[in-house]
């Protein structure tokens, strides 16, 4: 399998991309040609992006972290692999998912795979103590993205568990890793304690803004642009952030029609439409956008006072405002 390694909006792509080649390899296997089908074409690359924007951000340069900065890329494209195969879904980044393509064995294989890969990469370079040290909080990170993960399958169905609950599920399943992304480049760069912890919680503050609009972007944009299902959050009776403060806004009867779609049992396609009209008749999309653009505010917030900061502000602000 041969992948053309192109330029994107960004001037750390093509670096990136190249990177993730070396480590996953040419698709000469099936083990291969599944993690490459997983990695290319490229999401974003936000959480390596972030990585070496914040190495720059301490007055460091991008090729101290260029392997760590793939490593974790292969770490999240992994737990998107195994995230379709608990949600079932067919189809991410505008395709068929690694399942949909493999099978489910081969898929949690690929997943597996990957994240090997991400470690080795992630190991493979720098000062000794710095690697150490990164890796060690990336690690953590993985293990509260694994708890978050666990938990949102613990709430399907459930409109009581709480706002608060599924905020504290965003820190885990999405936050963490990005705020470790930026706080590894930091420490790799070698970032003073105060830098690296601003730069974690600025990426943490980032990961909720996206996560927020993640959660908005079913309801917002078309399949085609998010490159996911519409309703799959719905077919799996999944509360999401807007879906829970529509109901803690919603009137008795917009209650009960949240409460019978998720019973189960309703036509996917019907209950997005159905959810859809209550978040529009209680203002929940607009609340949580608001809630998007104020952790994007506090992650610009975390920047003061470094030296090379303004790409990491274009991030935050971009993180709040997205589309796709």
């Amino acid at each position: 399998m041969s992948v053309a390694v192109t330029s994107a909006d960004g001037t750390h792509i093509p670096l990136v991309e190249a990177e993730l080649l070396r480590w996953v390899g040419s698709g000469d296997s099936l083990l291969e040609g599944a993690c490459l089908d997983a990695l290319f074409p490229p999401g974003k690359l936000l959480r390596p992006v972030l990585c070496m924007e914040s190495a720059k951000a301490v007055g460091g340069t991008v090729d101290q972290v260029l392997a760590f900065a793939a490593g974790i890329e292969c770490l999240h494209v992994a737990s998107l692999v195994h995230d379709d195969i608990v949600d079932q879904d067919p189809v991410r980044r505008g395709r068929a998912s690694t399942a949909e393509q493999y099978g489910l064995a081969e898929a949690l294989i690929a997943g597996d795979g990957l994240s090997m890969a991400g470690m080795a990469a992630m190991l493979s370079d720098g000062p000794a103590e710095r690697v150490l040290q990164a890796a060690r909080v990336t690690v953590d990170a993985l293990r509260h993205m694994c708890r978050g993960i666990m938990r949102e399958t613990e709430i399907r169905g459930d409109l009581t568990c709480g706002v608060p609950t599924v905020l504290n599920i965003m820190r885990d399943k999405t936050a963490a890793l990005t705020g470790v992304a930026c706080q590894a480049g930091a420490i790799l760069a070698g970032a003073t304690h105060e830098q690296h912890q601003a730069l974690r919680r600025y990426g943490e503050q980032l990961g909720m803004a996206f996560q927020i609009r993640d959660d908005l972007l079913p309801y917002t944009a078309e399949d085609q642009v998010t490159g996911k299902t519409a309703t799959s959050d719905v077919a799996n009776l999944q509360p999401t952030l807007p879906v829970l403060l529509a109901y803690d806004a919603a009137d008795e009867a917009d209650r009960n029609l949240l409460t019978t779609v998720f019973r189960g049992g309703t036509d996917p396609v019907t209950a997005h439409r159905d959810i859809l009209a209550v978040l529009t008749r209680t203002d929940a999309l607009n609340k949580a956008a608001r809630m998007a653009s104020s952790c994007a505010e506090q992650a610009r917030a975390e920047l003061t006072g470094l030296p090379d900061s303004t790409r990491l502000a274009e991030l935050a602000t971009s993180a709040a405002d997205r589309q796709r």
